[in-house]
């Protein structure tokens, strides 16, 4: 049975009944609407009645959402399934899930979702600017937790905890773990985490790594707008200050000259995926999804189109690059490119000396046998590179930074630059290679000098 109540001017309420709960109680859903004040009577009394209708069927059909009882856990969880598993990238989705689970619906997930205030998100983004914990460390037990597990066998610990036999004799041991593990421990004996280990890193959240928490939350609320379920998006009420973007690290002219003289005791494949990203400035994945097809020997030039990436659920997947704008065309040095040629000859002779059992994958970089390299391989061979040659400290994407400082240093003007790294907009290039560029504007007034200098005017100061 379903019916409206005139509420107030151009307001009614959406009455349905949806029978007896186990208690014996009338269950009612309600639902308030304003309809648009120039309607006739025949044409409110219409639109009344098909709302009404479509309510009634959304009731039914189990699809209603009613915000005054559902839970801010509860809407993130059909939002995921309704929404996110459908339109999201199975990256973003996996990132989306991994921020609900850890942090944002602990602290949330309670609160009534049309309950949900500023006041709320405010203080938890307090907490993640405080001594939030970080999930990427490595984390020892304190002695206190090991005099704990000490009463229980490794055997035990590996049925309550859920964990490996060999894990559980490291963590009776004081031995590392990581923060699932951790976690895992105190959750099955009821412990206090930030008591039992010590996380090896004090490092706090960045503020990147904040804001990232605040887009999730923000995007489920503002979902929840369009369905209906908020009147309004709380995120939109409150005005965080965002944190000084870090400047990016990168090597200059002296240290890529050792970095590279050194290289050359290394294996061709790593030779030339580190040139490759210092020449164009790919990202990894970028260079771990190039085929054979993507490049033109004779024109010198790559083609990124495509890049992999390892999910947690997924495997390894091949997908377009982060923007549209990634997709591009990149004149390569000759040097790289005479590289690439010996490094194909290469695999043509892996080919030939495994026969048959050859796996012959289609991407540029691969292990002897044929078959790709994981795309975060350059990532680990690279920091495993520098600190064998107590090289300075630089992650392998950072070889993309340094790309960009060797053609803002050479004089190239920054849409070129911007267009080479694949950036959406030339404004993500000036923001984030900004010192790099105030670095060279120092050296105009030397430049000025010298122009003045080659005139030969003299001054009476």
């Amino acid at each position: 049975m379903a019916h409206y109540e005139h509420r107030s001017k151009n307001t009614y309420r959406l009455v349905v009944d949806t029978g007896l709960d186990s208690t014996g109680k009338r269950v009612r859903k309600r639902k308030t609407i304003k309809l648009c004040e120039t309607l006739t009577p025949t044409q409110r009394e219409k639109e009344l009645n098909r709302q009404l209708i479509l309510f009634e069927e959304e009731v039914l059909g189990g699809n209603y959402l009613d915000g005054k009882t559902l839970t801010f856990a509860q809407f993130c969880q059909r939002w995921l399934k309704d929404y996110a598993e459908i339109n999201l990238s199975p990256a973003t989705l996996v990132s989306y899930k991994k921020k609900l689970e850890q942090r944002i619906i602990p602290a949330l997930g309670h609160v009534i979702i049309s309950k949900l205030q500023p006041i709320h998100l405010l203080s938890f983004y307090k907490n993640l600017n405080g001594d939030s914990i970080r999930f990427d460390g490595k984390y020892t037990p304190a002695p206190k937790l090991c005099e704990f597990l000490s009463f229980y066998t490794p055997t035990q610990i590996e049925k309550t905890a859920g964990i490996s036999f060999k894990t559980s004799k490291r963590l009776k041991a004081g031995m590392k773990v990581d923060y699932t593990i951790a976690q895992k421990i105190c959750n099955a004996y009821d412990l206090n985490l930030k008591k039992m280990f010590f996380c090896e890193t004090d490092k706090k959240l960045s503020a990147k790594t904040i804001h990232l928490y605040m887009g999730v939350i923000s995007t489920i609320l503002s979902t929840a707008v369009k369905w209906n379920v908020i009147k309004d998006n709380p995120s939109n009420r409150i005005d965080i200050r965002r944190g000084q973007k870090p400047k990016a690290k990168y090597y200059d002219d002296e240290q890529i000259s050792v970095m590279l003289n050194v290289l050359n005791e290394e294996p061709l494949i790593y030779k030339v995926m580190v040139y490759l990203a210092i020449d164009t400035g790919m990202r990894k994945g970028e260079l771990t999804g190039l085929t054979w097809d993507d490049i033109d020997f004779n024109k010198s030039v790559i083609s990124i189109n495509k890049q992999r990436h390892y999910i947690m659920g997924y495997g390894v997947l091949e997908d377009k690059p982060k923007t549209d704008a990634g997709i591009r065309t990149v004149t390569v040095s000759k040097t790289v490119m005479h590289m690439l040629k010996l490094y194909r000859k290469q695999q043509l002779k892996n080919k030939l000396k495994f026969g048959t059992a050859y796996k012959n994958e289609p991407y540029v970089f691969l292990h002897d046998d044929g078959t790709a390299i994981a795309p975060h391989r350059p990532y680990i061979w690279f920091t495993n590179f520098l600190e064998k040659h107590n090289l300075p400290k630089i992650t392998f994407h950072q070889l993309r930074h340094t790309n960009a400082s060797l053609l803002i240093s050479s004089g190239e003007d920054i849409v070129t630059v911007s267009s080479r790294l694949g950036h959406a907009d030339k404004n993500i290039t000036l923001n984030t290679y900004s010192h790099i560029i105030k670095s060279k504007e120092a050296k105009v007034a030397n430049k000025m000098d010298e122009f003045y200098e080659s005139l030969k005017v003299s001054s009476k100061v």
